[in-house]
């Protein structure tokens, strides 16, 4: 009869899950702990959320700078994690670690940017509404909130975004409209490549329909 104890089994599975721990342990210190602390030296800095800041400084300020100065060393972190929870697969007991780590990460990361961002947005749509009334808020509002949004995607994405991915973008297809990690749509090079084809077959046919009109006339 087979015994577990008698062949080291037991002991080798309590061994994985004490170095898994150690693992994740050290990755929720490494990046959740590490944006919580930033978030937190960031409000007290800028003395946030009591006093907002200015919309044309926001960019520029603690508020980006020093979370552009952990994302990259994050974003590999994360990969680890993510790498390991696709190697586990979706039926291992290991792998709900590393969901609940991934999960953590985004949950803090998300929690702090709204911390750090939330009165400056208030503030500026209270000033514009003031300064240009509603109609005029709307308008100027959409063209700051349209920058915000695209400015914290690449942030996020710096930090939680697939490295080969964005290395290794897919190959265009004929005629598709793709989107880049920005958000942005990008057609493919096939597809524009094959538009200026068109646009100047269709140039030269009217050029010599016209040709054809004149001596015709002539």
């Amino acid at each position: 009869e087979y015994d577990a104890a008698a062949s080291g089994g037991a002991e080798y599975f309590r061994r994985a899950c004490a170095l898994q721990d150690a693992a994740l342990e050290l990755l929720r210190v490494a990046v959740a702990d590490r944006i919580s602390v930033i978030s937190t030296q960031i409000q007290d800095a800028l003395n946030l959320p009591k006093v907002p800041l200015k919309a044309d400084k926001l960019e520029a300020s603690l508020v980006y700078t020093r979370f552009h100065g952990i994302s990259k060393r994050s974003n590999k972190l994360i990969t680890i994690a993510r790498r390991r929870l696709d190697a586990l697969g979706d039926g291992s007991v290991a792998a709900v670690g590393y969901e609940d780590l991934l999960t953590l990460c985004r949950n803090t990361y998300c929690g702090a940017r709204e911390v750090l961002l939330t009165s400056t947005v208030r503030n500026h749509m209270d000033i514009l509404k003031e300064r240009h009334g509603l109609v005029g808020m709307t308008r100027l509002a959409s063209v700051f909130l349209i920058r915000l949004c695209t400015v914290e995607t690449a942030l996020y994405l710096d930090f939680f975004g697939d490295p080969d991915k964005r290395r290794h973008p897919r190959k265009a297809v004929k005629g598709s409209v793709q989107t880049n990690d920005e958000g942005k749509s990008e057609e493919g090079d096939e597809a524009k490549e094959e538009g200026n084809q068109e646009a100047a077959a269709t140039r030269q046919q009217q050029h010599n329909n016209n040709n054809n009109n004149n001596n015709n006339n002539n």
